[in-house]
């Protein structure tokens, strides 16, 4: 061996350059390959000046002069290691590794990226363990290695990735159950795009969750460093659609299309009847699926849009003549889409009375206005709470309630009583033929009965006024004059001493608003007349 080498090697490897910064734990690539071929030769020279003995004894030569000291050329994310200790490489590291709240977490799952935060997971650097894991380098394997890692880390150098701390695995799996709903992507089931020109069907796409378990299982090998920081692959799992194809759903929708959908309707009370035709360019505004899950499995099935219902049907009071008929939308749009999804095209409307707006005349009072509509006065007050009604001015307007008060009772108009005031008569029709005509008092004119269109609310065989002290046999209710307070039909009444009232006086006003008839007659007409039959009261 020649010793001039010999000290030249020697007072090399005692005065090592300082590593340049990388952050891989891989040789420095900072002379490229004309470096790593300088290095190669290097080596093969030192080789054949010292030989195997010459080797071994720079070897021991170089580790005991790193006695407990890190090699030259090792660095941990740009920091040089060169001769510290341990400690002292921890302490360096503590200092120089980056803070993890600062530092980019990219959360991957194939080519899709996302945002994360180190705390998320309580990721940190271990300073300690990296300064042990710097101080092995060269000091593993044969000895011949262990001098093949000490030159190539002066040459070269030798660049550590900081050790990162995992967190435990059911911390972890709490984290990442978290992130799956964002990282969720729901399958999507095949579905139908309904058109007034045209029904195109949609194919099914499988969906994407978070496989936390896996996850979890692998996290060790799911991190590492690049250009953009820390970054962990996530592992996902496919979400297949429960519904593949449309089904029979197509050709439903087709045959709803197909055709128009009819409304009917009819009241009685106005005998009034209509039909409405609808396009299916409008049906198919309507028209909409939902997936559905029972017994038979997933499927698609035909709904309806109810904003859309509902706007349809409303449209249709424009083409009603009638101002005291509308179609009531709230209970004639369920009929139409049970009979949609049912696969019929034609329903039943449901009709109402609404309220109307009165203009007030000269010479109008609520009296005059209430018997003009047919209604008790009270009604009218009820409807319109801000009225003054001792200050009616012509041009005022005033709320006609809806004629459904008067008839909560399914209405019959088969039977029908007919109360002419100016006769003082009452007369009973079946199918229009008059079957009863009997003679009757109605109200005085300070206490009148009330003209108007009626129907039969209750019927008690010995009603009771306690205001009068009264008994009211085969008393059949017709309207309230009052709130609680029913005006009616009845016989003579009786006070509560026995003596009837008004016996002989028949045929002409006596009565506070009732309608009276003899005994007999009373007791006739209260076993002919059905609860809802049409009362006409008229002057």
């Amino acid at each position: 061996m020649h010793a001039a080498a010999t000290h030249a090697l020697a007072a090399a490897m005692q005065s090592p350059q300082s590593p340049q910064s990388a952050t891989q734990d891989v040789p420095r690539q900072s002379g490229g390959l004309a470096r790593w071929l300088a290095f190669v030769i290097v080596l093969a020279i030192i080789g054949l000046i010292l030989g195997v003995s010459g080797l071994a004894y720079v070897s021991v030569s170089y580790a005991k002069r790193y006695a407990g000291l890190i090699f030259p050329g090792v660095s941990v994310y740009g920091t040089d290691l060169d001769g510290l200790s341990v400690d002292e490489a921890t302490s360096l590291l503590a200092g120089k590794l980056p803070d993890p709240g600062a530092t980019p977490l990219t959360l991957r799952s194939g080519d899709l990226r996302w945002a994360g935060q180190w705390s998320d997971l309580g990721l940190r650097f271990d300073p300690a363990a990296t300064a042990r894991l710097a101080y092995q380098v060269g000091r593993e394997g044969t000895p011949e290695q262990q001098v093949v890692s000490q030159l190539q880390a002066l040459i070269v150098g030798h660049v550590l990735s900081p050790v990162l701390l995992l967190p435990d695995p059911v911390f972890a799996a709490s984290v990442l159950e978290e992130m799956a709903p964002e990282l969720l992507v729901p399958p999507v089931n095949a579905g139908l795009i309904i058109k007034p020109d045209r029904i195109t069907t949609t194919p099914a796409r499988s969906g994407r969750e978070l496989d936390v378990e896996e996850t979890v299982a692998v996290l060790h090998h799911a991190f590492g460093f690049d250009s953009e920081g820390l970054s962990l692959e996530l592992l996902t799992r496919l979400i297949e659609p429960a519904i593949l194809n449309p089904g029979p759903v197509l050709a439903q929708a087709e045959a709803m299309l197909s055709e128009s959908f009819v409304l009917t309707a009819t009241d009685s009370l106005f005998d009034f009847s209509g039909t409405w035709s609808i396009a299916p360019e409008e049906i198919a505004g309507w028209l909409d699926t939902r997936a559905v899950e029972d017994e038979e499995g997933a499927r698609l099935v035909l709904t309806l849009d109810a904003d859309a219902l509902r706007s349809s049907v409303e449209s249709l009071n424009g083409q009603l003549t009638e101002d005291q008929i509308a179609i009531e939308v709230e209970g004639t749009a369920p009929v139409v889409r049970a009979a949609i999804e049912a696969g019929e095209h034609r329903a039943t409307a449901s009709l109402i009375h609404p309220s109307r707006i009165y203009t007030v005349q000269f010479g109008d009072t609520l009296m005059s206005i209430a018997a003009k509509h047919g209604y008790p006065v009270w009604r009218l007050v009820q409807a319109n709470p801000e009225l003054d009604i001792d200050r009616l001015q012509p041009g005022q307007e005033i709320t006609i309630p809806s004629i459904d008060l008067l008839f909560p009772l399914p209405l019959i108009k088969a039977r029908r009583i007919l109360v002419d005031i100016s006769e003082q008569r009452l007369y009973a029709y079946e199918g229009g033929r008059l079957v009863h005509d009997f003679v009757a008092s109605t109200g005085i004119k300070s206490s009148p009965t009330i003209t108007g269109t009626f129907q039969v609310l209750n019927k008690d065989e010995e009603a009771y006024a306690s205001s009068w002290d009264l008994y009211m046999p085969h008393f059949i209710g017709v309207y309230e004059s009052a709130p609680d307070f029913i005006n009616g039909i009845h016989g003579l009444p009786t006070l509560s001493s026995g003596r009837t009232l008004w016996a002989g006086h028949l045929g002409r006003p006596v009565s506070y608003g009732c309608i009276v008839l003899g005994l007999e007659e009373a007791a006739t007409i209260y076993e002919w007349a059905e609860l809802g039959t049409l009362v006409e009261i008229r002057q």
